[in-house]
């Protein structure tokens, strides 16, 4: 059967586009590079470090893979880079049924084997455990345990900015002060909100500055997902798509997520009413099934009045925003960054701003400029 997946990390043949981002990280990496990854949420970087850790794999690389977002608690993110490391070995499985007993630990033999060399490990099974030192254990078994197999390690931390949220500036420079002395081990690190990830590693009083190379993603090359239309529109049985494909991609401009949801809702409007639906049909069905995030985003927003004065400006104006707001009275530089930041705007390729987000600029006209 057919997939078209949204909203989840695609790999393999779902996987589209971002060569040269990949090249570009594979061969920084092969050299000891570690990489920093930044682009706004639903722009695929989560499938991009997936892909490029998958490539390394098969250059012999040992991986591992956190996702921030999902270690709530400083015990639970040793638990996981542990488990990670370890899965290298497929050893993971077995660490996690038994990382609450030491008996049960000891029960598996190449387990045991681990344990004989990194006895922290014993730790998880310890509730009165220092919950700092077991992570600061956890960090260095990254190194550690590469060297011990004479393999490389390529370890992604996805949405890292999150992290400072377990401990504020403690835990990050604890990582710091850990994998800086790391020789074995390249890092990535990804994530959403420009202004939390450059105070990590791009102002010159960060804990990370110049610790790694600083990628900024934009949208995926629009011509990579006409060729991936074709092949779903026709997999489908879907004749005289040609309209509409081109409609979605001048709409989506290459974002992932949008994309692929645009190309998802066509196919279930064929299936249902057995016609290709308009683009206004298109774009209403997608404006309903992503209300609620966009909703929300919106009331992110509205807090700062300047905030939405620049983004109506920025929606609806054909002079510019500066021109627009001229004499507004507000300070329109300070307000694109502060928006620039937080993901809600990007930079195109003629350095003018614009919504990181396609269907949100389709949402603020039908329901505030309307």
């Amino acid at each position: 059967m057919t997939k078209i997946k949204v909203g989840i990390p695609v790999s393999g043949n779902e996987f589209i586009g971002r060569e040269d981002d990949i090249n570009k990280v594979v061969e920084l990496i092969l050299m000891g590079q570690s990489i920093v990854l930044i682009a706004p949420r639903r722009f695929g970087k989560t499938s991009l470090v997936l892909e490029i850790l998958s490539q390394l794999k098969k250059k012999k690389y040992y991986a591992g893979f956190i996702d921030v977002f999902s270690s709530p608690t400083i015990p639970s993110l040793s638990e996981q880079i542990t488990a990670q490391v370890l899965k290298n070995n497929k050893l993971d499985n077995i660490f996690k049924k038994s990382a609450r007993s030491a008996l049960q630990l000891f029960k598996n033999a190449n387990l045991k084997a681990v344990i004989e060399d990194f006895e922290f490990i014993l730790s998880f099974a310890d509730s009165n455990q220092n919950e700092w030192k077991l992570l600061e254990n956890s960090i260095d078994f990254i190194d550690e345990y590469s060297i011990k197999h004479n393999s490389q390690m390529i370890f992604a931390f996805d949405e890292f900015g999150d992290i400072s949220k377990l401990d504020g500036n403690q835990i990050v420079k604890l990582f710091r002060s850990k994998i800086q002395k790391h020789k074995n081990t390249s890092y990535i690190f990804s994530g959403s909100y420009e202004s939390v990830m450059n105070s990590m590693f791009v102002t010159k009083k960060s804990p990370f500055y110049r610790f790694a190379r600083v990628i900024n993603l934009g949208f995926i090359e629009p011509q990579k997902f006409a060729i991936y239309f074709k092949k779903k529109f026709k997999a489908f049985g879907i004749e005289k798509y040609e309209k509409i494909s081109e409609q979605i991609l001048q709409f989506s401009q290459g974002h992932p997520y949008y994309s692929q949801l645009a190309l998802q809702e066509t196919i279930i409007f064929f299936k249902l009413y057995e016609k290709i639906p308009t683009y206004n049909q298109l774009i209403e069905s997608m404006l309903q099934s992503e209300r609620n995030y966009l909703e929300k985003s919106w009331e992110e927003i509205s807090s700062s009045k300047a905030s939405v004065k620049v983004i109506i400006a920025i929606v609806d104006s054909k002079n510019g925003v500066y021109a627009s707001l001229k004499n507004s009275g507000i300070n329109v530089f300070r307000t694109l960054n502060q928006l620039k930041n937080k993901g809600v705007l990007i930079k195109n390729e003629k350095k003018n701003y614009q919504l990181s987000d396609p269907l949100f600029k389709e949402w603020i006209k039908k329901n505030v400029l309307s």
